[in-house]
């Protein structure tokens, strides 16, 4: 495995840790529901996995479905991945982290009115006190996805250099008189 391999669980870690926290919050607010300081938590720093959470209780209805259905599988993939020394589990575990994050922010876009009346949508996805949670999860998921995507490229480069290359040679086939495909060593 590349030496950068590591930089490749940080997308997933870091998803799963703060949707860990974010589910603890919503947790804890179910148990003391008339916490003001729970309530801001909720909704203002951890507000994006709530909005996440209203699109995929639509179609799947499973109790804290993001963090055991998604968070821990992105990990666990990308663990087995980094122990194994499988390359290709790593980077689908960083690559869907990054795809988790990007559906997120869709749905915040989608249940804030607020965001689809601006022009600049994008500046507005994070803004507000939720901005430090989403920069992390954007920034962490999108150097995951990245490292693993170079590696990807530096490894078909090394292998692409070991391999025999075909050249059209000079010249014709003489019973054809085509030019001719040969591997050249």
């Amino acid at each position: 495995m590349p030496k950068h391999a590591k930089l490749q669980i940080i997308g997933p870690a870091t998803v799963f840790a703060i949707l860990l926290a974010a589910e603890s919050a919503a947790y804890a607010l179910a148990l003391h529901p008339s916490s003001p300081t729970l309530w801001s938590l909720n909704l203002q720093l951890f507000g994006i996995f709530q909005k996440g959470h209203y699109v995929l209780s639509s179609q799947i209805d499973v109790a804290y479905f993001q963090l055991v259905g998604i968070g821990m599988p992105l990990l666990l993939f990308a663990c087995y991945g980094l122990i194994f020394k499988r390359p290709l589990a790593l980077a689908a575990a960083s690559s869907l982290s990054f795809i988790y994050v990007v559906f997120l922010l869709c749905a915040a876009y989608v249940f804030d009115e607020a965001w689809r009346q601006t022009p600049f949508a994008i500046a507005r996805t994070v803004s507000g006190p939720g901005a430090a949670v989403t920069a992390i999860l954007l920034g962490a998921s999108l150097l995951s996805l990245i490292v693993s995507h170079m590696s990807y490229l530096t490894a078909c480069r090394a292998e692409a250099h070991g391999a025999q290359s075909l050249r059209f040679r000079d010249g014709l086939d003489r019973d054809r008189g085509d030019p001719v495909l040969r591997g050249v060593q």
